[in-house]
């Protein structure tokens, strides 16, 4: 009897259980189906245009000064590339401002300074006060809008100062920068909508959630592994197999061999599947998306193996092998993207993060050096999981 044999058996046993169908072969690709289905207007696709909504703007300005500086912040508000994002309304005090902004009116508000005017003239840096609303996304409109206007001013007038063409004359034209109601026409968009990489391309949510659903459950398929190990110490039957002329070592690694050969399958079915029935492109580069399932694999059964030999119940294994997968998840953003922040860069200590970054970055079509470099984080991750596995059963065995 060798470590095939023993695989072989555990396939065997595995396809058996239906429990074992449904959780590891079924249950992910209806989970891709409806998480892609149900949070596809939260993720950009490549065939669709973004359109931001419109922002509700209320302006208190100065008006004082037929074409000064707010009068031509107010043409470049009306330009036709801002009326796409901007809904300019005057009002007359910040106070009716701010009431707006209160009663939800309004998403923003810009106060124009009373010494906007002279601030400029005098070749000072031009300051808004902007008021913030509701919405967070609105906020970045908007923001953005303004910030675009007040760097341009500050930085046309910081090189006319420099060149020494500083041309402030209040009755003719009381600055230097020059916008108009038809500027719009012939102006450059202040706005463009970013990538994940240099291709042009993103990627769509049944793809985001096939990879992080593919991931999770190659992690769940170290569970059942883990599950079957304890499964031989509480049949007894590891200590018949133990009386076989086979070692320890071979029953253990043949376990965990029929596991992965189980992986593997569920890795190409989801694979598979998610292609021809979701429309998931998964790449140009169908070695490095092998690698990837390959090495999640290893991780994932280096992890089951560790907790087997770690804790002494299989409920207890369990409940480990469940805490850990979802975590990992969650930290590597496979339930929802989540912000380059604190939480972001503890998800990079998984398995799961570089698991997904590598998927992701095939998905894109990205440069096949970065898709390298994720797959050697994922895999230097892989080696020190395989040595501490190792080391942890020469010390404590696998035996009743």
């Amino acid at each position: 009897m060798s470590i095939w044999t023993i695989a072989w058996y555990e396939l065997q046993r595995m396809f058996r259980s239906k429990s074992v169908v449904i959780n590891l072969f079924l249950l992910p690709l209806i989970l891709i189906f409806i998480l892609g289905a149900a949070l596809s207007s939260f993720f950009y696709s490549d065939d669709e245009e973004f359109q931001a909504d419109l922002v509700r703007v209320a302006m208190v300005s100065n008006k004082s000064v037929e074409n000064g500086v707010s009068a031509k912040l107010e043409a470049y508000l009306n330009s036709e590339n801002m009326e796409e994002l901007i809904d300019l309304r005057q009002v007359d005090t910040r106070e009716v401002a701010e009431k707006k902004i209160r009663a939800r009116e309004v998403d923003y508000a810009v106060i124009v300074p009373p010494d906007f005017e002279s601030q400029v003239m005098s070749g000072n840096i031009a300051k808004l006060e902007l008021i913030l609303g509701n919405k967070v996304e609105s906020n970045l409109v908007a923001g953005m809008v303004f910030d675009t206007f007040l760097e341009e001013m500050n930085n046309g007038l910081a090189v006319a100062s420099v060149m020494g063409n500083v041309q402030l004359e209040q009755e003719s034209e009381p600055t230097s920068i020059s916008v108009d109601s038809n500027s719009g026409k012939d102006a450059p968009s202040y706005v463009t909508v970013g990538n994940l990489n240099g291709s042009g391309m993103a990627y769509s949510a049944s793809q985001y959630y096939a990879g992080a659903m593919m991931i999770m459950f190659l992690l769940y398929a170290g569970g059942t592994a883990s599950t079957s190990l304890f499964d031989e110490k509480s049949n007894h039957t590891l200590y018949r197999l133990q009386s076989l002329p086979i070692s320890t070592a071979q029953i253990f690694l043949g376990k965990i061999l029929g596991n992965s050969i189980v992986a593997v399958i569920q890795a190409t079915i989801i694979i598979t599947v998610s292609s021809f029935l979701y429309g998931v492109e998964w790449g140009n580069q169908p070695l490095f998306l092998a690698l990837v399932c390959l090495l999640l694999i290893i991780a994932s059964m280096a992890i089951a193996a560790l907790v087997t030999l770690m804790v002494k119940s299989s409920s207890s294994a369990d409940t480990l092998m469940q805490v850990i997968i979802i975590v990992m998840t969650f930290l590597s953003g496979g339930f929802t993207p989540i912000p380059v922040d604190l939480i972001g860069v503890i998800g990079k200590l998984t398995v799961s993060y570089w698991g997904m970054e590598s998927l992701l970055q095939m998905m894109l079509h990205s440069d096949p050096i970065d898709i390298v470099q994720s797959i050697g984080m994922l895999a230097g991750m892989c080696l020190v999981l395989v040595i501490v596995t190792t080391g942890v059963y020469r010390k404590v065995g696998y035996r009743e």
